[in-house]
């Protein structure tokens, strides 16, 4: 059985992601080419990643992110104000701990419990990040005017 990744753009420079079941090594593949793609564009970005309902990433995949990381950590640096990933299997937490521990991420990073949590962290990196207009246009576009960061 292979995951169901859903990435969502459509309110950019919002990324989000989703990923429903185990990703087999293809899909992993392929999910970091196409998370290139937004490093590529050359704009500076946040993202969440919900991950609650994704299956343990492999130790074949769990190298693959770290190397991916190694390898784009300058653009993860440079383009990534924040990101935020939606976790409440701790066997998920320990992976991704794992990984980071294997390498550091670049950018801010928040592990939350659900998504009102991401949504706060990752508009207050957006606000410091001087892009505070795009902030309040998400908020507004998700019927979020209440959230305040901070």
């Amino acid at each position: 059985m292979s995951a169901i990744i859903m990435f969502d753009d459509s309110r950019w420079p919002l990324l989000m992601l989703r990923v429903t079941g185990p990703m087999t090594d293809k899909q992993f593949g392929e999910f970091l080419a196409r998370s290139n793609t937004y490093l590529e564009r050359g704009d500076r970005y946040v993202s969440i990643f919900d991950i609650a309902q994704a299956g343990l990433p492999s130790a074949v995949q769990r190298q693959m992110q770290a190397d991916w990381i190694r390898k784009q950590e300058p653009l993860l640096r440079e383009r990534v104000l924040g990101n935020a990933n939606i976790i409440t299997s701790a066997p998920i937490r320990l992976a991704l701990s794992l990984i980071f521990h294997l390498k550091p991420l670049p950018m801010p990073y928040a592990a939350v419990a659900d998504m009102d949590s991401a949504l706060r962290f990752v508009m207050g990196k957006l606000e410091e990040g001087g892009l505070g207009a795009e902030a309040a246009r998400i908020r507004h576009d998700l019927g979020l005017p209440g959230i305040r960061t901070g």
